[in-house]
C-alpha cells in the first residue's frame, strides 16, 4: 500500500510542478522619441506557456496632456521563445498621441488572466516606460499639429445658376493615413460678405485596411450657403498643414478657391391682369356713374321741394313722386347701380 501512495506521488509530482506561467511584455512603437501630434502604440504582449480560457483583463491608461485610446476587440496572435520555452498569447496596442510637448511616464500595468489548468487567476505586471514628445519645425506652441503618413483634402460644390435666395454646398473631405479621425481638424472657413453660411455637423470616422485593421481617419464637413445679394463671389481656398511623420517634414495641402455668380431673382409677372379683369367688369366706370347718378338724384329732390313750397298740395307732388320714383329706378338700372338695401327695394312705390 505504501509502495502504492509513493507511485502515484511520483506521477502527479509532475503534474503539480506544471503549474502555467503568465508573462506581459511591454513596449513602445515607432519609439520613446516623437513629436506633438503624432500616434504612439504601447504593445502589451499577454502570453502564456499553456492556453487561454478567456481575454486578458487590462487596466485602464491616462496621461496627462494626452489622449489615450484604450485596447479595443481588435488584437493580435503572438509567439515567442523565452528561456527554451514556447509562449503564446495576444498583442493589445493603446493608442496614444500627445497633444502637448513633454516628457510621459506610462507606470507599471498590471494584467490578470487565467490560463488553461491554472489553479487560480494569475497576474503580472509590465516595466515601466517613457517617452519624450517635442513640437515639430513650422509649428508654434499651442498650435494643433496633424501628423500623418499621408494625407488628401478634396472638395465638391453644385454649380449651377444660382439667384438671390438659393442655397449650395460646399463639401471638403479630408483623409489621413496612419492617424484617427478624431485627430483630424476642422477647416477654417472665411465668411463672405452676400453669402450666409450653415457648417453642419461634420462625419467624422476610422478607415482600415479591410481586415478590421485601423490605417487611417476621415472627415467630411459641409457647409451650406444662402445667396443674401446679387454678384460675384469667392470662397476661399482651403490649406492644411500637416507634418510628414514618414518623410519628417513639413507638408501643406491645399484646394483652390470656388468662383459663384448669383443673378438677381427675376421680377414676378402675374399671368393674368387685374386690371384688366376689372376694367371688364365695369368697375373702372362705376365710381364714374356713381356721381352722374348722384347728381340726377339730388336734382330731382331739389326739384320736388321747390314744387311743394310753390304749391303747397301733397295731392299733386304725390304722383310726381311715384313717376320720379320710377323714372330714378329706369336711370340706376341702365347705370348699373345697385340698391344699397336690396331686400327693402319693394318698399319704394
Amino acid at each position: 500500500m505504501n509502495r502504492l501512495c509513493w507511485l502515484l506521488l511520483v506521477i502527479a509530482g509532475p503534474l503539480w510542478a506544471a503549474e502555467p506561467q503568465l508573462r506581459v511584455q511591454a513596449q513602445l512603437v515607432p519609439g520613446n522619441n516623437v513629436v506633438v501630434g503624432e500616434q504612439v502604440q504601447l504593445q502589451v504582449d499577454v502570453l502564456t506557456d499553456s492556453w487561454f480560457t478567456a481575454a486578458a483583463s487590462l487596466p485602464p491608461l491616462q496621461l496627462a496632456g494626452a489622449r489615450v485610446q484604450a485596447p479595443d476587440s481588435e488584437s493580435e496572435h503572438v509567439n515567442q521563445v523565452i528561456e527554451g520555452k514556447t509562449f503564446n498569447g495576444m498583442r493589445y496596442r493603446y493608442r496614444i498621441t500627445p497633444a502637448v510637448a513633454q516628457a510621459f511616464n506610462i507606470p507599471a500595468l498590471t494584467v490578470q488572466s487565467q490560463p488553461g489548468q491554472a489553479s487560480a487567476l494569475l497576474s503580472a505586471q509590465t516595466a515601466p516606460l517613457s517617452f519624450q514628445a517635442t513640437q515639430p519645425p513650422g509649428f508654434e506652441p499651442g498650435e494643433t499639429v496633424l501628423v500623418a503618413d499621408g494625407l488628401r483634402l478634396t472638395q465638391a460644390v453644385s454649380t449651377t445658376p444660382l439667384k438671390i435666395g438659393d442655397t449650395f454646398t460646399r463639401t471638403l473631405t479630408l483623409q489621413a493615413d496612419n492617424t484617427p479621425g478624431l485627430s483630424l481638424p476642422p477647416p477654417d472657413q472665411a465668411q463672405v460678405i452676400g453669402l450666409r453660411c450653415y457648417p453642419q455637423s461634420p462625419v467624422i470616422s476610422n478607415l482600415d485596411d479591410g481586415r478590421g485593421n485601423i490605417s487611417g481617419g476621415q472627415r467630411i464637413d459641409r457647409h451650406v450657403y444662402r445667396v443674401e445679394q446679387a454678384g460675384h463671389f469667392q470662397l476661399p481656398a482651403i490649406s492644411v498643414k500637416w507634418w510628414d511623420s514618414r518623410n519628417h517634414r513639413l507638408q501643406i495641402t491645399r484646394v483652390p478657391e470656388i468662383n459663384i455668380e448669383a443673378r438677381a431673382a427675376n421680377a414676378y409677372t402675374p399671368t393674368f391682369s387685374i386690371a384688366e379683369d376689372l376694367k371688364q367688369l365695369g368697375q373702372h366706370s362705376r365710381w364714374q356713374l356713381s356721381r352722374h347718378g348722384l347728381a340726377w338724384s339730388a336734382g330731382f329732390v331739389l326739384l320736388v321741394l321747390a314744387a311743394y313750397l310753390a304749391h303747397g298740395i301733397w295731392p299733386r307732388i304725390l304722383p310726381l313722386w311715384r313717376r320720379g320714383c320710377e323714372a330714378l329706378r329706369w336711370l340706376f338700372r341702365r347705370l348699373r347701380l345697385l340698391p344699397l338695401n336690396p331686400r327693402r327695394e319693394k318698399d319704394f312705390p
